[in-house]
């Protein structure tokens, strides 16, 4: 019976797919067939020219066209082409390096009650220095995008990813919440793992970061309640010890000023949470329209 399938939101990062992509053939040739009723990249920077690569090294990949209206949009596009019983999704920049297939399959047949599966995310490799990040869940309980199995019943009944947020940060933590209020059950599997890289920091992607919390601040109210000039105080000084502990020496110079930028974005997540004002101008000037979960 095939009863998954994989969805791969992408952006033009052919290389990065094709690593995934070969990793998924080479690790999981054994339990995907009869299991994966197919496999869709939906990207939205779509090309005819990787469309043809694509085509002519892994022929039964569906590839299509993305929304182009951020990762959140893209998931739910990829997730709609498919009937399975599952929904997988990997991020393209992530690999595996054993049958992560196997684990989800073992997990859902000795939890048959539970309808989120929350795998492990393993960085390749030590940190190179404080200014890398990675989405990490080495020990369950973050529910990150790049490593998540769901029943599609379930997916639907909540609304999917909340296409309002148009960046890569709190999509997921929103669906993370929204599942917890459905009381839907889940389960870390600790054996389905993926490989994630280190990625050096970018100002753009940590303004995205900022504008992405003032977005889930106004869809989540309580959330404003947890976040005081305590927090924000503790998350800089835990980014600075990362800094520290990786070496200052280590960090290029051109990327001093992104890591002044960061060790004052927990500051600025503080002002766009708690100040209504602001976290109503950048919720209005960024969001993207109502779709799936936007009534959630």
């Amino acid at each position: 019976m095939h009863d998954i399938d994989i969805v791969i939101p992408s952006a033009g990062r052919l290389p990065d797919l094709q690593r995934l992509l070969r990793s998924l053939r080479r690790c999981c040739a054994e339990s995907m067939p009869g299991v994966v009723a197919g496999i869709t990249v939906s990207d939205d920077r779509y090309s005819q020219a990787e469309a043809q690569q694509l085509a002519d090294e892994f022929p039964a990949v569906r590839y299509i066209a993305g929304p182009a209206r951020g990762p959140a949009a893209n998931r739910n596009h990829g997730a709609a082409q498919g009937r399975a019983a599952w929904l997988l999704f990997l991020d393209d920049d992530c690999y595996l390096e054993a049958d992560l297939l196997r684990a989800y399959l073992t997990q859902a047949r000795e939890t048959p009650d539970c309808e989120v599966l929350e795998g492990a995310i393993h960085p390749t490799g030590p940190r190179p220095n404080g200014n890398h990040h990675a989405p990490l869940n080495l020990h369950g309980g973050f529910l990150w995008s790049c490593n998540l199995m769901i029943r599609r019943a379930v997916f639907e009944r909540v609304g999917g990813f909340d296409e309002r947020f148009p960046f890569a940060c709190m999509e997921d933590v929103d669906l993370s919440e929204r599942l917890k209020a459905a009381a839907v059950r889940s389960r870390f599997v600790s054996d389905a793992i993926v490989f994630h890289p280190w990625r050096s920091l970018s100002e753009r992607e940590l303004t995205r970061q900022i504008i992405s919390h003032a977005i889930y601040a106004a869809k989540h109210p309580a959330f404003v309640r947890t976040w005081t000039g305590l927090h924000a105080l503790r998350m800089a000084k835990g980014r600075l010890w990362l800094y520290a502990a990786g070496g200052f020496g280590t960090i290029p110079a051109g990327k001093y000023r992104t890591v002044a930028y960061d060790l004052l974005a927990p500051f600025a997540l503080l002002a766009v949470t708690r100040l209504a004002p602001l976290r109503r101008s950048l919720h209005r000037r960024y969001q993207n329209g109502p779709g799936p979960a936007a009534s959630a």
